[in-house]
């Protein structure tokens, strides 16, 4: 490896072109300017050649279009003519799920029995789809193989590998994705692979059936052969893809014989493997004397050591996630560590544009410089709670990833001129829009209305008493009532308002202030809404069916607050969260499907505060934020733990605004002439320090909006002239810039460079921020309903949704 001819050697080789390849775990996919029918991409290289995709992401991270619950694994997604290929383990169940890439809309499954088989692990699928000519192949851990109709799903044939050819099962199955080329589909078992017939699954060639790897197979070409790698049980090999000749064999042993990265080929005779449990990596030298080879390590180190997923090489440099859980550049020529970046745990990643796409263990999706000038960040989000192993996939601007125990998610990361070619989606799915920070990316809204208003699309009444927001999704409003027997009801509206249906959730707040509270918050198939009274209930979103519901109140012993429960629960991955305020349970966590307890708060036995929770990302860390009865507190969304909890009583124990954060600043507010105040949070948000008090912005229950690095809202009592007019105070020093008295006292949320402010007075504005104040442009009068005008508005799809008291409305204010 010393010897400066070599150097040389590899030096042409770089210089006449590399390539760079993406590794996993055998289950991979990745990106390319179109689709992504199977794993490393069209040219099973590992290359993404997609442009035009951003990273220039809003405050709350990329748009989630689509979430669906898929079962228990870690196989990754294909990506083809329209439609999205995913796998899971539901009940000792394999299922092949076939998706709208679009829309997430279920196009068909398929389904066999195969074990869940958890060891040291959660258990479930391992390796991905791969979609060629019109049919979909399989593998399942036990060597289950399928190859279905791509249209119908409509299985062709099948096939028992392992018992079928006799072969022996690696200690945690078959992990490797199927290969297709010509008229053949090969495997990564037995000894050195299997080779079938991928119209009838006749047998081609086999090599022997020891137990294989859990790589996939990687083509590269020798002498015009079509030849593989295949990272073996304890060797890496050489294969003439048609025959499963051996050309060339490297003996690699790793503890537990986990061979999970598929090798990188840097040309046709340079390959770069890596394994975990401390084998480090290496490079390799092929050299061919006739029909055989024999291979060379040029230099072997442990630089590199991936354990679950592999690297990407780009321009000459090895980047990947390490078993200890660092982001890590290597030189691919000399094996030199050039930086490292902890925090990705067992995460994955992948390359497009010159930038990696990182999937950290804890869902946190980064996208960063592809450089070995060092780890530059460009954006960041966390999309997915629980364990991610599995490498996110870029296909046509949207990326698809997923966790091991059941969510998929398909987020937007178009750019703006193909965003702008596809027609708008921005659903409004819970309390104070997307991310609960009153604002959404929806564009192309007017920026004037026409006298007296926006054109009223339709009214719908009957709704019950209440203050319940609507949200929005997939074509569908939801929003609650208090009916006149004093029963909670949801009501489904289409988009042009015809009632679908109504359904109870049981009593609703019939004391000072009555009526319903909680805006649902919806989650793929199913929503939530909690009532004045703790009750919690999971809705079918399509049918109004109960799937299940817990009285939060009585299970968790809390008491309720003087004018109830006034919290839209919080989704996260697999927990809904909410704050019953009982014993060790101010706050809690269900399970989403069937509302078992997750987790409590222990230590912290405090009443709730009409607040809604929310998950900030801090410095690569997820940090639960919420204002409860006498206090502030920042909880670990995953287990409850309390991280830290400041003192902070307010009159009648009120605290009803949701916090907003940015870059380190936590901003919290309260009426009643309390005011705000802004921490600073460091060490992943689990400290903090105050840095300044403000009075001038004391917010009652109508929300304020972080708009770049500055706070509007409108003020309850304030400090003189400013009383009940809106207020923006720059975030970092808490000076007032500027007061107006807009529509007076209300609420507001920010979309498309504008605000739409809702005062208590009934007054809708439409209001545009200059430097120098505000400008309100255009206005007009809610003359339905009646009682508080305390609602907050939602857009959606170019819609303005407006509530008062029974009675919703829309209003099209979407621009010509």
């Amino acid at each position: 490896m010393k010897s400066e001819s070599r150097i040389r050697d590899y030096s042409r080789i770089l210089a006449v072109g590399l390539v760079f390849c993406l590794i996993c775990v055998g289950f991979c996919l990745v990106a390319d300017a179109g689709d992504w029918p199977h794993w490393r991409g069209p040219d099973y290289n590992g290359i993404s050649d997609e442009t035009g995709w951003t990273a220039d992401w809003p405050e709350g991270g990329p748009t989630i279009l689509w979430k669906a619950s898929i079962g228990i694994g870690f196989s990754s997604v294909a990506v083809s003519e329209g439609r999205a290929y995913a796998m899971g383990n539901v009940s000792d169940t394999d299922i092949v799920y076939c998706f709208d890439a679009e829309t997430g809309e279920e196009i068909w499954r398929h389904s066999y029995s195969q074990r869940l088989d958890p060891k040291y692990y959660e258990g479930g699928t391992l390796a991905s789809p791969t979609v060629a000519d019109g049919r979909v192949y399989t593998i399942s851990k036990d060597g289950k193989a399928f190859c279905l109709d791509a249209k119908t799903g409509r299985p062709i044939w099948s096939k028992d590998l392992l018992k079928d050819f006799e072969i022996k099962r690696t200690e945690w199955g078959c992990a490797g994705s199927p290969y297709v080329t010509d008229q053949m589909v090969i495997y990564n078992l037995g000894s050195g692979g299997l080779a079938l017939n991928n119209q009838d699954g006749a047998i081609i060639w086999q090599n022997g059936g020891g137990p294989g790897g859990y790589a996939t197979c990687v083509p590269f070409t020798t002498a015009d052969q079509k030849c593989i790698a295949l990272f073996g049980f304890r060797e890496v090999l050489g294969l003439v893809a048609d025959t499963g000749r051996e050309l060339w064999r490297h003996t690699w042993k790793t503890r537990y014989d986990v061979h999970a990265a598929d090798p990188i080929i840097v040309s046709d005779d340079t390959i770069f493997i890596s394994s975990g449990y401390g084998n480090g990596c290496a490079l390799l030298k092929i050299q061919m004397q006739g029909a055989q080879g024999t291979v060379t390590e040029l230099w072997r180190n442990n630089n590199m050591c991936n354990k679950m997923n592999g690297s990407v090489l780009w321009e000459g440099y090895i980047y990947g996630v390490d078993e200890g859980g660092d982001l890590r550049c290597l030189n691919l020529r000399t094996g030199d560590l050039i930086w490292k970046q902890g925090g990705f745990g067992q995460g994955s990643l992948m390359a497009a544009d010159g930038k990696l796409i990182v999937m950290g263990e804890k869902g946190n999706l980064v996208i960063a410089e592809a450089s070995p000038e060092g780890y530059k960040v460009l954006s960041s989000a966390n999309i997915l709670t629980g364990k991610c192993w599995t490498v996110p996939v870029l296909a046509n601007g949207r990326i698809y990833t997923r966790n091991a125990a059941d969510d998929m998610v398909c987020v937007d990361v178009r750019g703006k001129e193909a965003a702008s070619a596809v027609a708008s989606d921005c659903d409004w799915p819970q309390f104070r829009g997307p991310n609960r920070d009153g604002k959404s990316d929806e564009t192309g809204l007017l920026k004037k209305w026409p006298e007296g208003g926006p054109k009223m699309l339709w009214s719908a009444d009957g709704l019950g008493g209440g203050f319940s927001s609507g949200a929005v999704v997939d074509g569908m409003i939801y929003t609650t009532g208090l009916a006149a027997d004093k029963q909670g009801m949801v009501s489904a509206f289409d988009l042009d308002g015809n009632l679908k249906w109504k359904k109870s959730y049981g009593p609703e707040w019939s004391g000072s202030h009555d009526g319903a509270r909680t805006t649902p918050t919806v989650d793929g198939d199913r929503f939530y809404v909690m009532s004045g009274y703790g009750n919690l209930v999971c809705f079918d979103a399509k049918t109004g069916d109960i799937n299940w519901q817990v009285d939060t109140l009585k299970e968790f012993k809390g008491k309720n607050i003087q004018w109830g429960i006034s919290e839209s629960v919080l989704v996260d991955g697999e927990k809904v969260i909410c704050t019953p305020g009982g014993e060790d349970a101010t706050l809690v966590a269900l399970d989403k499907m069937t509302g078992e307890t997750i987790w409590t708060s222990k230590g912290l036995s405090e009443a709730s505060a009409y607040c809604c929770p929310v998950i900030f990302d801090v410095g690569g860390n997820r940090v639960l934020i919420t204002m409860i009865a006498k206090s502030i507190v920042a909880l670990d969304p995953e287990t409850g733990k309390l991280h830290w909890q400041i003192p902070h009583e307010t009159s009648y124990d009120i605290s009803a605004v949701t916090p907003v954060y940015d870059n380190g600043h936590l901003y919290v507010t309260n009426g009643y002439g309390k005011g705000g105040m802004m921490l600073d949070l460091s060490e992943g948000g689990t400290k903090y320090t105050q840095k300044w008090t403000d009075k001038n912005l004391d917010c009652h229950h109508g929300g304020v909006i972080l708009i770049d690095g500055d706070i509007h809202g409108s003020n309850h009592k304030g400090q003189g002239a400013n009383k009940e007019s809106w207020i923006c105070l720059e975030l970092a020093t808490g000076k007032m810039k500027y007061f107006g008295k807009l529509v007076g006292k209300g609420n507001g949320i920010y979309v498309d460079g504008m605000l739409y402010c809702y005062g208590e007075n009934g007054k809708v504005g439409l209001v545009k921020i200059t430097p120098g104040g505000y400008e309100m442009v255009s206005s007009f009068d809610v003359t339905m309903g009646k009682d508080e005008h305390w609602a907050h508005p939602a857009i959606s799809n170019g819609t303005l949704y407006i509530r008062h008291g029974d009675v919703l409305m829309a209003y099209d204010i979407k621009a010509p």
